[in-house]
């Protein structure tokens, strides 16, 4: 039998502190294969909807509640879209907005923003090392590709601290 965990780190999905990852992964393996092996967000749902189901409980079955969400979910993605793209004529355009974690959580500032606040390209370079972290995890099986990544992560580690140290003198 296999053994489910859940992922290191905060679980953030809904009913986190009642649920059972066995029980979640023993669900989606089983749909997995009724669906012939292809597990889909869209059959996952579809599974969900049966209140009987081991996933019903971590799906916000409330629609009002479920369309705010949503909406949210669509204010990222427009946010995520939007590029700049006369920052330097001869690179292609870059995000107009960056992910940043702040005290009061995650929020998006301006490129130029961050360009010009040491504090926030730290935080950057702190975000920058935990979604290498992530990818060396997730791809951990393929090591050649994540020793590239391992000097991504050190010199994204070495630039941080350095300014972490220069802020501090």
């Amino acid at each position: 039998m296999i053994r489910y965990v859940f992922k290191e780190g905060p679980v953030t999905i809904r009913g986190a502190k009642d649920a059972n990852a066995q029980v979640i992964g023993e669900a989606l393996s089983a749909l997995a294969a009724s669906e012939g092996g292809e597990l889909t967000p869209r059959a996952v749902v579809d599974g969900a909807r049966d209140p009987d189901s081991a996933l019903h409980p971590h799906f916000d079955w409330n629609d009002a509640e479920a369309a705010e969400k949503w909406r949210v979910e669509q204010a990222r993605d427009l946010i995520r879209c939007i590029r700049v793209d006369d920052l330097n004529p001869n690179q292609e355009p870059v995000r107009a907005f960056l992910s940043i974690a702040g005290d009061a959580g995650v929020s998006y500032r301006t490129v130029q923003e961050v360009r010009s606040s040491d504090d926030l390209q730290r935080r950057l370079l702190a975000a920058a090392e935990r979604d290498l972290e992530a990818f060396t995890t997730r791809y951990r099986v393929f090591k050649d590709i994540c020793a590239v990544v391992e000097t991504a992560k050190t010199v994204a580690r070495s630039r941080r601290k350095s300014d972490e140290t220069q802020a501090a003198a």
